[in-house]
């Protein structure tokens, strides 16, 4: 059944509920010697986020904690992961993960790809572009050329991370709430509770215009077809904008505005202060033990599939976690991993609503 014309845009346009909230964290060192690192998304409509934080502390109140009085994954066991699972699956949570295996890239190949980034970012200043904003890019390349690798591959997935919670999460929803889609809030586990750091800057300043770069190459995934339902998002976000280009004549083009989505709405956050931080905790270490071959418990991959959007990616596989590479790393078989991977994507919620 559509939901086409289910509320009126008056209604819900201005009401506090129509936001998409979307808590992210890490596990893993993104260094070669530690293998697979995995970064996390979990996505909840707004009108579910203070049920769940509610009925999450009853659930937990018992569980295993750190000494902060904080849920960590390691510290717990597939009934915990199960319990928490049912009770984000019946408020329309959405898990969406990028994960890389470091022990397969290559160190200098790496390096190589953070010194390309480096040089695109002034590669197409002029002296028509004003002194300040010269100065802002080249401030922005110094700090980029001074990250360490495993800070900057780090960056770079999350780049991906937000790009598929994006897509994913506004065609997902576009059948089911569409009035979620006015606003999008996005909460990052800090690495430091006093202060964002200068890499976490560098990235919450550079995502706009990467996500641009990257929409121009590979347009924003949307379905023409009456049972998605954009027009609240189109509503916030739509724009048009003059467009300027390196190698071409500006020109008016019509899109979405990255800044208002994504930039604007960004906040750091320390997870033993936001439970919903601590359980995407939880749901990217599982993730990444199962990565790791740390568990191979089949129970567990479709655990954490319930979560997922089951994807195809070619006529035989399914695969829900975007498995990314930055240096063309070549993965041997193993068909344990991909048996967990395919257990995993199969438990997926199915894109489609019909």
């Amino acid at each position: 059944m559509s939901v086409v014309g289910r509320f009126p845009d008056s209604l819900l346009i201005n009401e506090t509920y129509s936001i998409v909230q979307i808590f992210i964290d890490e596990a893993g060192l993104f260094t070669r010697t530690t293998g697979w690192s995995v970064v996390c998304a979990l996505a909840l409509p707004n009108r579910e986020v203070g049920r769940v934080r509610r009925k999450l502390a009853f659930l937990t109140k018992n569980w295993p904690k750190v000494p902060n009085g904080e849920l960590k994954g390691g510290s717990l066991d597939i009934n915990h992961l199960k319990a928490l699972v049912d009770l984000l699956f019946g408020r329309d949570a959405l898990l969406h993960a990028v994960a890389i295996d470091m022990a397969k890239e290559n160190e200098a190949g790496l390096k190589d790809h953070k010194q390309k980034q480096s040089d695109l970012l002034t590669a197409h200043l002029t002296a028509e572009h004003h002194t300040n904003l010269i100065a802002q890019v080249w401030k922005l390349r110094k700090t980029l050329e001074a990250m360490p690798v495993q800070l900057y591959v780090q960056s770079i997935l999350m780049a991906e991370l937000t790009a598929v919670v994006m897509e994913q999460t506004t065609m997902y929803f576009a059948q089911r709430r569409p009035q979620e889609l006015s606003q999008f809030k996005w909460i990052i586990d800090a690495k430091d509770p006093l202060c964002i750091t200068p890499q976490e800057k560098w990235w919450r300043d550079t995502l706009g215009p990467l996500q641009e770069s990257r929409f121009r190459r590979k347009p924003f995934g949307r379905i023409d077809d009456p049972d998605f339902n954009y027009r609240f998002f189109d509503k916030s976000y739509n724009i048009k904008k003059r467009m300027w280009y390196p190698d071409k004549p500006c020109e008016i083009i019509t899109g979405y505005d990255i800044r208002k989505i994504l930039s604007n709405q960004i906040s750091f956050e320390v997870s033993h202060s936001d439970i919903l931080l601590q359980a995407t905790d939880i749901l990217t270490n599982f993730l990444r033990r199962v990565l790791m071959e740390r568990i191979v418990n089949l129970a567990v991959a479709y655990t954490l599939g319930r979560l997922q959007i089951r994807q195809r990616v070619d006529t035989n596989f399914y695969q829900s976690v975007h498995l990314h590479t930055l240096t063309d790393a070549k993965q041997p078989k193993n068909r344990q991993l991909e048996r967990m991977i395919e257990q995993m994507s199969l438990a997926g919620r199915p894109m489609l609503r019909r």
